[in-house]
């Protein structure tokens, strides 16, 4: 059996891997990291997500979501903790990777509750983070993404309405048609509502 320094000098090697310029490389390190260290790499993973460096950045945000659900309360945390834009946005782009990679595993109400309140994040970054998050999160996001559509803000809007486009949902659709019904919906959020709606019938 490997001596804890040995294990430790292993994860300091994975961690530098992920600072490579190789998305595979860096895929790789933290595939590892799921695999061999999952406590002893979450911490380290959150601790670069107000990195200046963009590229390990985002690769301790593929990273984190790798693991799965059981990242998303140390994520919460972080994300409440901080005053960083950068790491608020980062934690919630956490979620979006959680959710695409594992979209067979719902999210608990209070990572739910942490992208409802991220949508009224003063960071723009952070807020439209918010609205992708939830658009791969999906059906279980239903009701957050009708309530943006139904909201002012045009950026929002167009994102979840493209959200909705892929939830087979009569209330998916519903909120489309009412969208383009209105005769007060922005031109702009009235094009992306209408390709969304277009989209949705075409999958059927």
């Amino acid at each position: 059996m490997a001596s804890s320094n040995d294990q430790r000098r292993e994860l300091d090697d994975l961690f530098a891997d992920l600072a490579h310029p190789n998305p595979r490389i860096q895929q790789e390190a933290y595939t590892a990291m799921v695999d061999d260290w999952p406590e002893e790499s979450v911490p380290r993973l959150l601790s670069l997500l107000d990195q200046p460096d963009v590229s390990l950045r985002r690769a301790a945000v593929r990273g984190l979501g790798a693991f799965g659900v059981s990242t998303l309360h140390p994520l919460a945390d972080l994300f409440a903790q901080s005053t960083d834009a950068t790491v608020r946005a980062s934690c919630v782009k956490a979620y979006a990777q959680i959710a695409s990679n594992y979209p067979e595993q719902d999210f608990s109400s209070e990572a739910m509750s942490l992208l409802e309140v991220a949508l009224d994040d003063a960071s723009p970054v952070v807020s439209q983070s918010a609205v992708m998050a939830l658009g791969q999160v999906g059906t279980q996001a239903l009701p957050l993404l009708i309530r943006i559509c139904k909201g002012g803000n045009i950026a929002h809007i167009q994102s979840a309405a493209m959200a909705l486009a892929e939830i087979p949902d009569p209330a998916a659709e519903q909120c489309l048609r009412d969208i383009l019904a209105d005769p007060e919906t922005d031109p702009l959020s009235r094009e992306t509502v209408d390709a969304s709606l277009s989209r949705m019938i075409g999958q059927r």
